[in-house]
């Protein structure tokens, strides 16, 4: 994938755990919607030099129009403009809230969370299995929060990544 629309949590998770690096590994672009940024600036006067220093992240204006309208009634201001966005340009949207996954999903945008970027990751030989186990605990530990039945399905899918027998049969 060359680019990605970006909804807030991921990139608050990862600069916490001070693995932004993994989106530019990951995405040649990551595109922040103004509302994005507004709201992750708003937790971490940081953010700016960090945006500034990271290249792949692009803050972008979104356009009024009446689906950004519609969304902004359903969805908090920075959902609602990474939807509109996504949608826009035609890419997939990173976003970990349930609702504004069911939306984006309705409307037939790839939607990612933080479990796909590190599985992500790990699929392109960015991070090893336990790394990305670690991480997402570490995360998970610092108030992610992740259905039992995701993040199972997540550890399954790093010990399968972990298993060179497994590897030789895909």
């Amino acid at each position: 994938m060359d680019a990605i629309v970006s909804d807030t949590t991921a990139l608050i998770v990862l600069a916490r755990r001070q693995r932004l690096d993994l989106l530019g590994a990951c995405f040649e672009r990551v595109l922040l919607p103004r509302a994005v940024y507004l709201e992750w600036l708003a937790g971490d006067a940081s953010v700016e030099q960090t945006v500034a220093s990271l290249g792949f992240l692009e803050v972008v204006e979104v356009d009024d129009s009446p689906l950004l309208g519609e969304l902004r009634m359903l969805l908090d201001p920075g959902e609602a403009e990474a939807l509109a966005l996504a949608r826009a340009q035609g890419l997939p949207l990173l976003v970990d809230e349930k609702k504004g996954r069911t939306i984006a999903r309705m409307m037939k945008i790839p939607v990612l969370g933080l479990v796909g970027v590190l599985l992500l990751a790990v699929e392109r030989g960015i991070l090893e299995p336990q790394v990305a186990g670690a991480l997402l605990q570490e995360s998970i530990n610092h108030g992610f929060r992740l259905s039992e039945r995701l993040h199972q399905a997540f550890l399954n899918r790093l010990a399968l990544s972990a298993d060179p027998q497994m590897k030789s049969k895909t």
